[in-house]
């Protein structure tokens, strides 16, 4: 899928389930869509997984994980399911250096991934809610400062957010 195309899922995914505000509540879009999200102690290295079985979709994630990397982590195994659950009844994913990942070498399994992680960007940080966020900020903070504020909003880690700013394009104008 493009990077519009994606946008566009998952902006409606939100307006149609109601969840459409900052921050985007991933637990309860789980639910809504039939997914049943579990707390997991897993190894560390091992941020999530979603398993369809016995006519059950599961998202496993790792508990021992900060917050805002198991919104994340729901919201990427949300996109496998959207976008792959048809192809393929198991995804475990592997964290490292702040991106979710898939131990395959594998070039559909690393489309697949990186359609995921656009997913859960785009769900977490909707363009539109980012556009409306940035526009409260005062013009005078520096960009530092506004990627954190915004993540803050948000409940994603800066990292994230920064990302996420860069993709959009906002980084490029100091906003």
């Amino acid at each position: 899928m493009t990077n519009k195309e994606i946008e566009k899922l998952t902006e409606t995914l939100l307006i149609n389930h109601g969840l459409f505000k900052a921050p985007v509540k991933t637990s309860k879009l789980a639910k809504s869509l039939g997914i049943q999200v579990e707390l997991q102690d897993l190894d560390d290295e091992v941020s999530g997984f979603l398993v369809q079985k016995n006519n059950k979709d599961i998202i496993g994630v790792n508990e021992n994980h900060p917050i805002s990397r198991q919104r994340f982590t729901i919201s990427h195994e949300i996109g496998h399911y959207m976008l792959h659950i048809k192809h393929q009844s198991l995804f475990v994913d592997y964290h490292k250096g702040g991106k979710l990942f898939r131990k395959s070498s594998n070039e559909t399994n690393y489309n697949w991934e990186r359609e995921a992680n656009r997913f859960a960007a785009s769900l977490l940080m909707p363009n539109k809610l980012i556009s409306e966020e940035i526009q409260k900020l005062p013009e005078d903070l520096d960009y530092d400062t506004k990627c954190w504020k915004l993540s803050n909003r948000f409940k994603v880690s800066e990292q994230a957010m920064d990302y996420r700013l860069m993709a959009l394009g906002y980084s490029d104008y100091g906003y």
